[in-house]
């Protein structure tokens, strides 16, 4: 049997794999998060001995604003007030999301942190319609994002828009957030958000760049700040709970200000039999004098210890501290009553409150810094053990231990971080290692070539890289007690990684495919998981060049290698359904899409990337079935996105391919070149040498459509294009998608010089090619180029022939998004074709009506009378607040309306959107 034969029976069995239409998010993205992460999400438990206090709890309900703010220094109970509040709302039904960000969070960490907030509450972020479906501009405009932050913020907009009800989010200690791209993420979705969500914060001073006031400026937001927070006189003998002296309540009520912290402390000294007398008003004064009263010196040295953990449970506190039964020694120090925060989510997780953590960490490393790095080191131990990679890291850091920094990273997996855990998991490593520590350790250098080339840093990745090839012979040895084989592995996986994503800096060197690689693959004494990396660099290899028997072997190799819960098994079935897609199986391939974004939701929260490139995959086969036909949401992605996602070559020739059909139906073929140039430069600048092949070639494209054959020609010369036959069709060198491009380009241009002969000339071989490799989906392009030849060389009967060839295949396979461009001859001679079924004749006429108004629309649904009441007056260039008061709507309603004009429009602008509604004949035009 031949490869031919194998792919064709294939094709007559169906998917080979049984587990295609099971349920694939069955394990949602909470099950698979380390513990440490989940901390930050989740509502603390009630302080011990916490006072209601029913005037500030009326001030703190949070839906009575869009915004409601805590703002006093620490120590004045912002985060209990906050929690309180949120607790009442949740008894009362009410979702709501809780949030405690950090001091290195990012943008994408703060949004994925975000996003697994809002699922803690209830809201359907991860299965919410459409989430896989959608590529960089999911809720429109406003919308359009090139980051993957922006992509997710869209999404969670999309969720809470779903959702209907009010919802909270809550954001504690605000003042840690100090990343600005993280402050521009949360402005975002600030900005955006729908009028059913509202924000509560505490924080000591804002973040710099924070935008609050549109809540302040509309009426919208409240402030509870430090008197509100303050506990009066009659508070204080309250929180007391027993009778005080006149003299001492006016001591307690004058030296502690009404300061929380102050009577916490002091209270737990007098439940303690200490004299109530009270020295200094300085957070270090009620330390040192109320907390470390009645401690005896061992007792203060544990609490210093404790101050070195973000979180910890009674386990972790005993390893890192060598203290034996530490869990029972904090229940019996009565001093930390209401000082500890807990969690109570499975085993209970505490930390220090903020304030004493603060000073007390700083304590232990002013008075005993050995200590405080050996404490570090040994919670960097305890937490690298279970894999919390990245907080080990923080505190290996602390430590100032260079080796147990680049040993914890090495372990972890180095540059298989990225395959094991996701991307956003490597470059938060990376991110956290210095100079020295790649110095040391090359096979995390390679990792910061994979991390600064997927980021665009193209020539500090390949200085990375030759200067570790020169320390490591060319990666054949690692550093003196590393593991050699361990580096030429990693090595290969960088290439293989890069090579895929159309990567190629001077420097890099020739990857060897030989039997030495491919044994690899099959190696007893390497993990599945590795095993599992190579087979799938072996079945995208394969899959690149159109050898679909070799590439489903290697992808089945893989899925099996690899397990259902690694972050690579989504990507298997993307190259598995990319191979159906190709051959014209479309169910098949639609299968193993939806398997794929149903994986790949549940690990939305390591890295979105492989959420995006479904919706890119799922969209290119949808074009391909139904032209424009039907709503098409993921045309566009821009290259930044796609760069951040991991797009291989396939992804990235579906989504400028799609995204400039797509401009072309709408007839705007200047937004398609400039979505050429954007990603031309984009590809140029990141050395993706193939990507501006392709690009190239789709320019010329475009200037077809546009019947400008001169600037056409001159750019093919001039970007150095084949000329020869055999060089446009080679695959091996090209793989199937450049092939086809170039090919398909190449007839076109010569059938618009008149050159016929050498047009036909590339149609055959094309379509042998296409035959000889089962390329279903070419064959169909070739077919119908070469109607497009014959109808413009004036053989209307040999025209016709290769119309009815095509419409067999559309028989067979479902695909009429080939016809799309030329659907003018096409409309033509079917009206000809008096003996073809009505039901593919019909099919086609739909899929190739002509544009009109309602069509020109977008790839969008119709407009709401109130959205067209809306569009109206932003074409008079009315601003939001005379909208609302002409329409008696709120200006929160109006922004709802114009997110959705923007969305529907496929608009960025208020501009674009009244531009794109004339064109579409929806608005008049300009009088």
């Amino acid at each position: 049997m031949t490869s031919d034969d194998r792919t064709e029976s294939s094709v007559k069995r169906g998917p080979p794999d049984p587990e295609l239409h099971a349920d694939a998010a069955s394990a949602r993205p909470w099950a698979n998060l380390p513990w440490l992460l989940r901390q930050k999400v989740l509502l603390p438990e009630p302080v011990a001995g916490y006072m209601e206090r029913p005037a500030l709890a009326a001030r703190c309900e949070a839906l009575n604003y869009r915004l409601t703010m805590l703002v006093a220094p620490a120590g004045f109970g912002k985060t209990a007030v906050l929690a309180q509040s949120c607790r009442r709302l949740r008894e009362r039904g009410i979702a709501v999301a809780w949030l405690s960000p950090d001091e290195e969070d990012g943008p994408d960490a703060l949004v994925t942190y975000l996003a697994l907030a809002f699922e803690q509450a209830g809201l359907a972020v991860f299965d919410q319609p459409g989430a896989g479906d959608e590529a960089g501009h999911a809720t429109g405009p406003e919308g359009a994002t090139d980051t993957q932050a922006g992509y997710r913020i869209n999404l969670l907009i999309a969720a809470v828009e779903r959702y209907h009800a009010p919802c909270l989010l809550a954001l504690d200690e605000l003042e840690r957030l100090t990343s600005p791209g993280a402050v521009e993420a949360l402005n975002m979705l600030l900005r955006r958000a729908p009028p059913n969500l509202h924000f509560a914060m505490a924080y000591r001073e804002r973040p710099a760049g924070l935008d609050i006031a549109m809540f302040l400026l509309e009426g919208n937001g409240t402030t509870i700040a430090v008197e509100d927070l303050r506990f009066s006189k009659p508070e204080i003998t309250a929180f007391f709970d027993t009778w005080l002296p006149r003299r001492e309540l006016d001591a307690v009520a004058e030296r502690s200000a009404g300061w929380p912290m102050a009577l916490r402390i002091h209270r737990n000294a007098k439940d303690e039999g200490m004299p109530a007398e009270i020295d200094g008003d300085t957070v270090a004064a009620w330390i040192e004098t109320r907390l470390w009263r009645g401690m005896s010196d061992t007792e203060r040295d544990f609490v210093l210890d404790l101050a070195l953990f973000d979180w910890f449970d009674a386990e972790l506190l005993e390893e890192a501290t060598g203290v034996r039964g530490a869990a029972q020694r904090i229940e019996s120090m009565r001093s930390l009553t209401g000082l500890l925060q807990t969690t109570g989510a499975g085993a209970p997780k505490m930390r220090l409150h903020p304030l004493i953590q603060q000073y007390c960490s700083g304590r232990r490393a002013n008075e005993d810094p050995e200590r405080f790095r050996t404490i570090h080191a040994g919670i960097a131990h305890g937490l690298a053990r279970r894999r919390e990679v990245v907080d080990a890291l923080r505190h290996a850091v602390m430590s100032n231990d260079l080796r147990l920094v680049g040993t914890i990273a090495e372990e972890a997996g180095g540059l298989r971080l990225a395959i094991k855990q996701g991307f956003e998991i490597l470059r938060a490593v990376v991110g956290m290692l210095s100079i020295n520590v790649f110095d040391l350790y090359p096979r995390l250098a390679l990792a910061r070539c994979l991390v600064l080339t997927v980021r665009g840093d193209v020539a500090e990745a390949e200085r990375t890289y030759r200067e570790t090839a020169a320390a490591t012979s060319d990666f054949t040895r690692d550093r003196e007690g590393g593991d050699d084989r361990a580096l030429v592995i990693d090595h290969l996986l960088l290439q293989g990684t890069l090579r895929s994503t159309g990567c190629k800096f001077p420097a890099l060197l020739d990857m060897s495919l030989g039997a030495d690689t491919i044994g690899l693959a099959t190696a007893t004494d390497l993990e599945p998981g590795l095993r599992g990396m190579i087979s799938f660099g072996f079945c995208a290899v394969h899959n690149h060049v159109a050898d679909f028997a070799n590439a489903v072997e290697w992808a089945e190799r893989a899925r099996t290698q690899l397990g259902p819960k690694s972050y690579l098994a989504p990507y298997t079935y993307y190259e598995m359904g990319v191979s159906a897609m190709a051959q014209g199986r479309p169910d098949v391939a639609q299968a193993y899409y939806d398997r794929a974004l149903g994986l790949a939701k549940r690990d939305y929260l390591r890295d979105s990337g492989a959420v995006v490139l479904g919706g890119i995959l799922k969209a290119e086969l949808a074009f391909e079935r139904s032209g424009f036909a039907t709503q098409i949401k993921a045309a566009g992605a821009s290259p930044r996105l796609l760069g951040e996602s991991g797009a291989p070559l396939q992804v990235y020739a579906a989504n400028f391919g799609l995204a400039v059909e797509a401009a072309l139906w709408t007839g705007r073929p200047d937004k398609a070149l400039a979505l050429v140039e954007d990603a031309r430069e984009y590809a140029l600048r990141t050395s993706r040498s193939p990507l501006v092949k392709f690009l190239s070639a789709l320019h010329v494209s475009v200037l077809l459509a546009e019947h400008n054959v001169g600037e056409a020609t001159r750019a093919w010369a001039f970007n150095d294009l084949p000329e020869a036959q055999d060089d446009c069709l080679d695959l091996a060198r090209r793989g199937w998608r450049q092939t086809e491009l170039l090919t398909c380009t190449r007839i076109r241009l010569c059938i618009a010089r008149r050159d016929y002969e050498l047009a036909r000339s590339l149609a055959n071989q094309l379509r042998r090619l296409a035959v000889a490799r089962g390329l279903r989906r070419t064959l169909m392009r070739a077919e119908a180029l070469s109607m497009v030849l014959e109808y413009s060389a004036g053989d209307s009967d040999a025209a016709i022939r290769h119309l009815t060839v095509f419409i067999g295949l559309l028989q067979e396979t479902d695909y009429a998004g080939a016809l799309v461009r030329d659907r003018e001859i096409a409309l033509g001679l079917l009206h000809k074709l008096g003996d073809v079924p009505s039901a593919r004749t019909e099919k086609l006429s739909m899929i190739l009506a002509p544009v009109t108004p309602d069509s020109a629309q977008g790839i969008g649904s119709t407009l709401t009378d109130g959205e067209m009441d809306v569009l109206e007056r932003l074409a008079q260039h009315q601003r939001d607040k005379q909208i609302a008061a002409d329409l008696a709507l709120t200006v929160d309603g109006v922004r709802y309306r114009i997110r959705n004009i923007f969305s529907k429009l496929n608009a960025r602008s208020r501009f674009d959107a009244v531009h794109r509604a004339r064109a579409a004949g929806v608005l008049p035009e300009n009088e």
